[in-house]
């Protein structure tokens, strides 16, 4: 059972079986990119920049999903953010830990309160996450509803002529600098306003610069292949 408003140091988390969220979470991923990189590789072969592309943007469809839940629980990060702050000062890497390694339920994995704690454990380490007027709640939780359909377009636009490759190159390339943009704009505003103040740099190494950068070398590639299928309206080298 996901303990969400409680401190976990008073009232410990109920066993609910041996399912854990970091369980769910690797399904998620290893399970849905393997679908299409199976297909792919059933189609045309093994090929490494079409898996690369796939793994990432299917990544990214979870986080989309994690950040509608955002924006559809934002009042419920809001109150947890509160109890965090005061239940895990100087340790928020353990909050973290805590909330990956909870007891989750079957019910509990459709129900976006459950991924809306990615959220408010984050807000530990940046609470813009905990707050509707910040720019980086909007843009966040926009970016879940706005990438969430052309992240799915495209990794199986790379298997199935689902449209021109010039087309997709175009949309790609769109999303991609969507990314790339969002990221190292978020890296500047973090450091800028001082939010890494009173962080140790293992956890801002760990927690800020081990998961943001993803964000910056994937959509790198991607918008290398966007603009490679742009200029040959071919899907050859991916294929």
């Amino acid at each position: 059972m996901l303990e969400v408003t409680e401190s976990t140091a008073a009232h410990p988390v109920r066993s609910a079986g041996v399912l854990r969220v970091w369980m769910v979470v690797a399904a998620f991923v290893v399970a849905g990119a393997a679908i299409p990189i199976a297909l792919h590789i059933a189609r045309y072969g093994l090929n490494i920049g079409q898996i690369i592309l796939v793994t990432f943007t299917w990544i990214n469809v979870m986080i989309a999903l994690w950040e509608i839940s955002l924006n559809l629980r934002i009042s419920l990060v809001e109150r947890q953010h509160k109890q965090f702050v005061a239940d895990y000062r100087g340790r928020e890497l353990d909050r973290v830990r805590d909330f990956f390694t909870a007891p989750i339920r079957l019910r509990e994995i459709a129900r976006p309160s459950t991924w809306a704690q990615v959220w408010s454990s984050y807000s530990l380490f940046d609470p813009a996450y905990a707050n509707r007027k910040s720019f980086g709640f909007w843009i966040d939780s926009g970016n879940g509803y706005v990438t969430l359909i052309p992240s799915l377009l495209f990794i199986y636009g790379l298997t199935f002529d689902i449209m021109p490759a010039r087309t997709l190159g175009i949309m790609g390339l769109i999303v991609f600098w969507m990314m790339f943009y969002g990221t190292v704009l978020y890296y500047v505003a973090y450091f800028f306003n001082k939010e890494h103040v009173g962080h140790t740099k293992r956890d801002l190494a760990i927690f800020i610069g081990g998961t943001n950068s993803l964000w910056i070398l994937a959509p790198a590639w991607g918008m290398v292949a966007s603009i490679i299928l742009i200029n040959t309206d071919a899907y050859g080298f991916l294929r």
